[in-house]
């Protein structure tokens, strides 16, 4: 049934894509295998494939981070482009450049005739009825795949349509180990509807209801929910009797994962400790019927890099200085003498670092950006095509607490996915400084990341992609930062909205990151950050208005820490809008303060004041205060923090806002 359909790269690490999700494509709903079952890596390992030069991605100090939890790693591969063949749109220009994935849900049924089978069951209806001796012609015709029956009504009858496609059933499982699967189509018209010891409706699915099952997947056209849906079985000798059982009440429902003893399974720890919930009984593991597009379905854990100039060390150069220190055993000194000819200048440091690697602490996101935000508020633009930046100067950006404004017309932005979640999203700090073979607890329930390759952390290759494009580094006075929050600080009004905001999230079931446990302990460092964080969102948003980009082509990157980072990086990647030039334009002084002017403005205008202004807590968690779809918030590709933090109160109210002279 393999059949090549071309996906864009940028879909495979996303927000919304990578190894575990479902892509909607023309052909069907596809989930993404694990990378090195893709063709393309699996070859790779193997050696029949060696990745050239422009395959490879070349960020070392992306790649001595991810090492820390993957310490076998020693290259970032470029995913593969995927193109189709310019003669033939079904075939791949480089054949070897696969990215395996296969039919999910399985579970399919025809519109026409409403029956309901596994894939695999249509795919051998479909041999018996569609008659040749080869195979490649079978799959060609099944795919995507149709239905059996009804062509072969058709073909007897001499119909003109003979091909009606099949379609997947919107629901499937999945549960908290990153587990996802089929809901037991074939055993539902036997299921029992039980109640677990703590009083929670649970199904409980018995054996099939036959041993020849012909079931019906029937749609009312009275009942648009879900008990308008029914399964039912057309055998004459099932026991069921044509019982139609509907699917109402369904995403309501928990279903357990059995054991092989036939007990539910307990969520444990590596130690082998049952992991409890908040009333202190053990967290068991149950499955979650879910639509397939729905969000809890998949939450990537995406490592982002913004390129910094340092020097790039070939391959064969790395080689060959290990081979000159272990092998001749030369020294350190003696291997520079020897390396350093033509182009090639290397410090004693640099080779220390390749002959000598030491293991890699844990790196903190917020330390890892702060190298980033250092590099750009103390250097000039490199001499470096991957990273070019221009300081922006005028004296009335320091009345809107602005000290350096960058123009940064090229920058590149290198993301690795490095696993997933299902339910429930992960914290990237969590993530990495836990062990992803057990289970963390991110609210009331606890979840388990799986790793985006079958090796686990043993693997020795990580796919990424390399994103260009432009945009606008933001960086704040800290002393008017400090000044504006101790004098704003004694004022009643203001106090109260930061203590709200600091015990929503205290209080919320959501655990958070070790980072804003510490923002939450500390109101200035709170301040600082939502003000900075709500500043990136209605700049965008004025962008979007005044410019014409949509917002959802805009993103942002956040430079926040307790002491001594206060920025933000609002860019566009290549083939977005705005992303040639249209973006970096609106850094010019003049124009870049009628933006914020008008930001500002625009920003005391709400269409849901005065209810929106005078919230206890909005969002997630009741992270926010004044902020909504009408002011503050993003697309939820542009926003980092998922739409949290946010108070434009901060910004433009009369009494204590940051900018209420303005």
């Amino acid at each position: 049934m393999a059949k090549y359909t071309e996906l864009q790269t940028r879909k495979l690490i996303s927000s919304y894509g990578g190894v575990g999700s479902i892509i909607e494509t023309v052909e069907g709903a596809l989930i993404i295998k694990d990378f090195d079952k893709w063709k393309y890596f699996y070859l790779i390992e193997k050696g029949k494939i060696e990745v050239q030069e422009n395959e490879n991605i070349n960020d070392d100090r992306l790649l001595n981070r991810l090492k820390f939890y993957f310490p076998e790693l020693n290259q970032i591969v470029k995913v593969p482009a995927n193109y189709s063949a310019f003669y033939n749109t079904s075939l791949p220009k480089l054949k070897d450049h696969i990215i395996d994935a296969e039919y999910f849900p399985k579970w399919m049924y025809c519109s026409k005739c409403n029956s309901f089978k596994h894939i695999d069951d249509w795919y051998k209806g479909w041999k018996n009825v569609f008659h040749s001796k080869e195979i490649n012609k079978i799959n060609d015709s099944f795919t995507p795949p149709k239905c059996y029956k009804c062509y072969q009504t058709a073909k007897k009858n001499k119909e003109k349509r003979k091909y009606y496609p099949l379609e997947q059933v919107r629901f499937i499982l999945i549960a908290p180990n990153g587990n996802i699967k089929d809901l037991p189509w074939n055993y539902w018209t036997n299921l029992s509807r039980e109640k677990d010891e703590n009083g929670q409706q649970i199904i409980v699915f018995n054996k099939a209801c036959c041993n020849k099952q012909d079931l019906k997947y029937l749609r009312s056209d009275t009942f648009s929910d879900f008990s308008g849906v029914r399964i039912q079985c057309k055998n004459p000798d099932c026991k069921t009797k044509g019982k139609q059982v509907s699917l109402a009440g369904l995403l309501g429902l928990r279903v357990p994962d059995f054991d092989k003893n036939g007990e539910i399974k307990i969520i444990s720890d590596n130690e082998g400790n049952p992991v409890l919930d908040i009333k202190g009984r053990e967290q068991k593991i149950f499955f979650k019927p879910v639509i397939r597009t729905s969000n809890s379905v998949y939450y990537p854990l995406i490592t982002n890099s913004l390129y910094l100039p340092t020097a790039i060390i070939k391959k064969e150069i790395k080689e060959k200085i290990k081979t000159l220190y272990h092998d001749a055993e030369l020294s350190v000194e003696k291997i520079q003498e020897k390396i350093n000819t033509g182009n090639i200048k290397l410090s004693i440091s640099e080779i220390n670092e390749i002959v000598n690697p030491e293991k890699q602490d844990f790196i903190k996101e917020v330390d890892y950006r702060l190298k980033e935000y250092n590099y750009l508020i103390t250097n000039k633009s490199p001499d470096d095509k991957d990273l070019v930046f221009e300081q922006e100067t005028s004296e009335l950006l320091g009345d809107f607490g602005i000290k350096k404004l960058l123009k940064i017309d090229r920058l590149k932005l290198t993301s690795v996915q490095t696993g997933f979640s299902r339910q429930e999203p992960i914290d990237k700090d969590l993530f990495a400084d836990n062990s992803m073979d057990d289970f963390i607890r991110v609210s009331k329930e606890a979840v388990k990341a799986k790793y985006t390759s079958s090796k686990g952390n043993a693997t020795k290759l990580l796919p990424g992609i390399e994103s260009f494009g432009e945009g606008i580094f933001i960086d704040f006075d800290l002393d008017k930062i400090s000044d504006w929050y101790n004098e704003q600080s004694l004022n009643k009004d203001f106090a109260k909205r930061i203590e709200t905001i600091r015990n929503n999230g205290e209080n919320s079931e959501y655990r958070a990151s070790e980072e804003k446990t510490k923002m939450f302990s500390n109101l200035k460092y709170l301040s600082k950050f939502i003000f900075i964080h709500t500043f990136s969102h209605i700049l965008i948003k004025e962008l979007e208005f005044l410019t014409g980009y949509s917002a959802s082509s805009i993103s942002e990157r956040l430079y926040v820490n307790e002491d001594d980072m206060q920025g933000v990086l609002i860019y566009t990647m290549a083939g977005a809008e705005g992303s040639f030039g249209g973006l970096v334009s609106q850094s010019n002084p003049e124009r870049f303060i009628k933006i914020l002017e008008s930001a500002l403005a625009r920003a005391k205008d709400c269409a849901s004041d005065p209810i929106c202004y005078n919230s206890e807590g909005q969002g997630i968690g009741g992270l926010n205060l004044a902020a909504c779809y009408s002011c503050s918030l993003l697309p939820e590709t542009s926003c980092e923090e998922f739409n949290s933090y946010l108070d434009r109160a901060l910004l433009i109210d009369k009494k204590y806002g940051f900018y209420n002279e303005l």
